[in-house]
């Protein structure tokens, strides 16, 4: 113990109690346990966390705690063995390690701050925690979504594959990706994955098809926009050949990205053999349809001559003296002709509207004048039955519109027909009503309603169709071709308009039809001045409801005082009403009455106090015609025209009802004598009979040549006034005739001759046919009496002035037409009356409409000559021609003659010249006649 000093502090301990001795030997020993279990903790921290962070750190600091705990231990050892050089060197181990631990951690607390607090580290193992946790339930969505993939695909490929259409998709490259069970037959194959990765270059249908198919799968995935439609040919693995149907769309994943193309197509071989069979099925049924075309044409005229031979030969019959019983033969087979006439007009337009050849040509009509003409075709067929026709059955003003005349006047004549037809008592009547007023569009309704037999609901049904009847049994008491309802329906269907039909079995029907119709407003001088018959009070005798519904309607809207009775006790009480003394009073009734007993004795006794205004039944007018006189009567023929009112109405007024009464007699039975030479063109002889018969019937001299040869040898040889012109015939037919005459600058012809075509062609397109010929007019076969001597009339009429002096037909044309001054020359009011036979008011009647239609025509051919056709202001100059002709405008009609012929032989400079005159003209004529009336 002599050196204790040297080891000095520890030394010191042995001095020490045992109790302290102990303790400090416990108490390092369990420190350096507690710094060895550090050291251990780190290395197993460390050893199981790979990515650690300052990794050093750890490994020095569990260094540094195990140098601490063995110093603890050697401060026991060294109570004993005092070893303190080997502290020493354990010491200045542990000082090396704490200087290495603090250089290498101090330059890194800044890091090892921005490390996350604990709460932070917390926070994220609960995130980590959390999205461990969802990571386990998407993978177990992930799970099921598989299954149900696998599901949907089974499902879709099961889909694919019973569909009948062929489903493919390709890749980027245009590699197939798959396809149906389909497609895989046409390719040959059994299984996707023998399919996938090919191309177009390994199917069957390669060849030069696959280049196109991979050029349209470039387009689609370059473009995005799909191909649809697309017609292509293939030959399939089994070597059929099939036309496709092809669509392809863009294929896109998740992101909008194009990553290939998906294309289905459809087998279409059967529909194209099937369209192919109908191109050839249509071509077929288009040559058969042009053969009957050409058959019906030539049956047309094959048809017409003999029809034209009968019904003229019947004409001719009429002319001479008939006992009884021959004149009732001769009507009866003129109105077999007729008929038969009627039932192949129906036949060709049937025909012209399954070919579509039928054309509508619009053009401004006045209704009332086309309602005059369709109550006055019907007339005679209403007073055979009795029937009482009223078209209108109401008053009805000045109305123009727009639309094809012979073809509305078709469909009216048509149901009118039909209703006299199947109506045994009673009356027929027609409504005109105004349904709506758009801008200048009126919507017009037509019904033509009648009292007879009805019609049941199952046979309505079937009234429209072709060939249909109601009555289709042998022992049918109406007969028909069950084509007219077809054809109107057709007809107003091409107006742009609807037809149908209201009716009940033995109560009537009512046939109607809706149009709609420019209109332009214009009022007749003679309807719109109602003051003229204010001094007069109209007593109506009549007992038929549809006459008084006419008679109050007229009445009321021409503001003239009416009363209407039954019998003839109430129309004597009436008259001798003190009101009426001082007031003229006409009597209207049906001259039935008057003739009648009661009748004869109200006129006996009241003559001196009326005057009388009756109404008759064409064929009662010449029978009572006598009795008429003698009391001094106007008598107006069924049915009733609202113009012919009218006019008896100012009659009355005028003191004129004797005048108008001889006018109205002479007028139907009178022509004027034509001294005229005329060259009739024929080659059938009993044609030849007739047209010769019926022309030499009203005065001009006629020479007959049987071909256009000889017909130009006449012509060599005489002049003639017209040519009526047959357009078959052999050697030369009319169409060349009229060419070689027209062409002519020799002087052997007058090429201005009028030439009129006679013709039983009568197809559309006929006409203008021979207007291109150089033909003037155009009549069709069978021609009646009453349209050749008009033609004759509308011909003759112009050309006389200039038949005396050929030099000046031929000089005419370079005569300045303003140099006529002379008021006779630019309107002839004398001729103009002689041909309105002296009535005043018809003559202003005609003038007004002449002055209301004019413009719109003189705007036509202005606007022609603008757009250089001269083909339409030849046509339309000749209109004009013929229209003031028959206005007795001598000057217009002159210059509408020189414009015609300008515009034939294409002289842009003369016939711009002459519209301008012609404007000039129609100027002058205004001024005329409002000096004349």
């Amino acid at each position: 113990m002599d050196h204790i000093h040297e080891f000095m502090p520890h030394g010191v301990c042995i001095s020490w109690d045992v109790t302290l001795l102990i303790l400090h030997v416990l108490s390092d020993i369990f420190i350096a346990l507690a710094y060895f279990s550090i050291p251990i903790g780190i290395i197993y921290f460390v050893r199981k966390k790979d990515d650690i962070t300052f990794k050093p750190v750890y490994y020095l600091f569990a260094g540094f705690i195990t140098a601490c705990g063995l110093t603890h231990l050697m401060g026991i050892v060294t109570l004993w063995f005092p070893l303190y050089y080997l502290e020493g060197v354990l010491k200045a181990l542990t000082a090396i390690v704490s200087v290495a631990t603090a250089v290498y951690l101090i330059p890194r607390l800044s890091d090892m701050v921005a490390l996350p607090d604990l709460k932070e580290l917390i926070s994220l193992n609960k995130q980590l925690s959390d999205e461990n946790s969802s990571r386990r339930e998407a993978e177990a969505e992930l799970q099921k979504s598989r299954s149900l993939l696998s599901e949907s695909n089974k499902m879709l490929s099961t889909i694919l594959d019973a569909i009948p259409v062929r489903v493919f998709w390709k890749d980027r490259q245009s590699a197939f990706i798959g396809g149906n069970r389909l497609f895989l037959q046409d390719a040959g194959m059994n299984s996707m994955e023998e399919l996938s990765g090919k191309t177009d270059f390994d199917m069957p249908w390669k060849g030069g098809v696959a280049d196109k198919f991979i050029e349209d799968d470039t387009s689609v995935m370059t473009s995005g926009e799909p191909l649809l439609k697309i017609e292509e040919f293939i030959v399939d693995a089994k070597g059929n050949e099939i036309w496709l149907n092809t669509n392809k769309v863009p294929l896109k994943n998740e992101q909008d990205e194009i990553i290939g193309v998906l294309g289905t197509y459809e087998d279409m071989t059967a529909s194209k053999q099937a369209a192919t069979e109908l191109v050839q099925a249509k071509e077929e049924a288009e040559q058969a349809n042009v053969a009957k075309s050409e058959f019906l044409a030539n049956m047309s005229h094959e048809l017409r001559t003999p029809l034209n031979g009968v019904i003229g030969t019947l004409n001719l019959l009429t002319e001479t003296e008939l006992n009884s019983r021959q004149s009732n033969l001769v009507t009866i087979s003129r109105k077999s002709a007729e008929t038969l006439l009627g039932l192949l007009n129906d036949i060709l337009d049937l025909s012209r509207i399954e070919s579509g050849k039928l054309e509508l040509h619009e053009r401004n009509v006045d209704l009332n004048d086309l309602l005059t003409e369709v109550a006055r075709a019907m007339a005679s067929r209403a007073d055979e039955k009795g029937l009482d026709l009223l078209c209108p059955a109401h008053y009805m003003p000045s109305m123009i519109v727009r639309v094809d005349r012979l073809r509305l006047k078709q469909i009216l004549n048509n149901l009118i027909g039909n209703a006299i037809k199947f109506t045994d008592n009673g009356s027929v009547t027609l409504d005109v009503v105004t349904l709506s007023v758009s801008a200048n569009v009126k919507t017009i309704r037509f019904s033509v309603s009648d009292t007879g037999i009805g019609i049941s609901d199952v046979e309505q049904k079937k009234l429209f169709q072709r060939f249909s009847q109601v009555d289709a049994s042998p022992t049918r008491q109406r007969g028909g071709s069950g084509l007219g309802l077809s054809i109107c329906s057709h007809l107003v269907e091409m107006m742009g308009g609807q037809i149908g039909v209201n009716s009940t079995a033995g109560l009537g029907s009512t046939f109607w039809f809706e149009l709609k119709l420019e209109s332009s407003r214009r009022e007749r001088v003679s309807h719109s001045d109602t003051g003229l018959l204010a001094e007069l009070h109209l007593l109506i005798l009549s007992q038929t409801p549809w006459y008084q519904r006419y008679f109050e309607d007229v009445m009321t809207n021409w503001h003239i005082n009416y009363q209407i009775t039954e019998t003839f006790a109430d129309l004597t009480q009436l008259l001798h009403q003190s009101s009426l003394e001082s007031q003229r009073v006409i009597v209207l009734m049906d001259i039935e009455d008057f003739v009648s007993p009661e009748g004869e004795s109200f006129v006996q006794q009241n003559r001196t106090l009326c005057e009388f205004l009756l109404i008759a039944d064409h064929g009662e007018l010449s029978r009572s015609n006598k009795k008429v006189q003698q009391e001094q009567c106007l008598v107006l023929s069924k049915p009733m025209v609202q113009s012919e009112l009218f006019n008896a109405m100012l009659g009355f007024v005028s003191g004129k009802t004797r005048s108008l009464l001889e006018q109205q007699v002479q007028s139907e039975t009178q022509h004027e004598i034509i001294d005229a030479r005329i060259l009739l063109v024929e080659d059938n002889y009993i044609n030849v009979v007739v047209a010769k018969g019926l022309i030499e019937m009203f005065g001009p001299t006629v020479d007959v040549a049987e071909n256009g040869e000889i017909a130009l040898a006449l012509l060599r040889k005489r002049r003639y006034d017209l040519i009526f012109m047959d357009c078959q015939m052999p050697v030369m037919d009319g169409y060349q005739c009229s060419r070689e005459i027209r062409a002519d600058q020799s002087g052997q012809f007058d090429n201005q001759i009028p030439i009129i075509a006679l013709t039983a062609h009568a197809m559309r397109g006929d006409k203008e046919k021979c207007l291109d010929a150089g033909m003037s007019d155009y009549l069709a076969k069978p021609v009646e009496s009453e349209s050749l001597y008009q033609a004759m009339c509308r011909w003759l009429s112009i050309e006389t002035d200039f038949a005396d002096n050929s030099n000046t037909a031929l000089s005419f044309v370079d005569t300045k037409v303003t140099d006529m001054k002379n008021d006779s020359e630019v309107f002839d009011k004398s001729l103009f009356s002689h041909r309105l036979m002296g009535d005043e008011s018809l003559m202003k009647q005609v003038v007004e409409n002449f002055l209301a239609d004019m413009p719109q025509q003189l705007a036509d051919i202005e606007e022609a000559g603008r757009e250089g056709e001269k083909d339409a202001i030849a046509k339309l100059a000749h209109k004009i021609k013929g229209a003031s002709a028959n206005m007795a405008a001598e000057e217009m009609s002159a210059c509408a003659q020189q414009l015609e012929q300008a515009a034939k032989e294409g002289d842009q400079e003369k016939f711009h010249q002459l519209i301008e005159q012609l404007s000039q003209s129609f100027q002058r004529l205004i001024t005329v006649l409002n000096n004349s009336f």
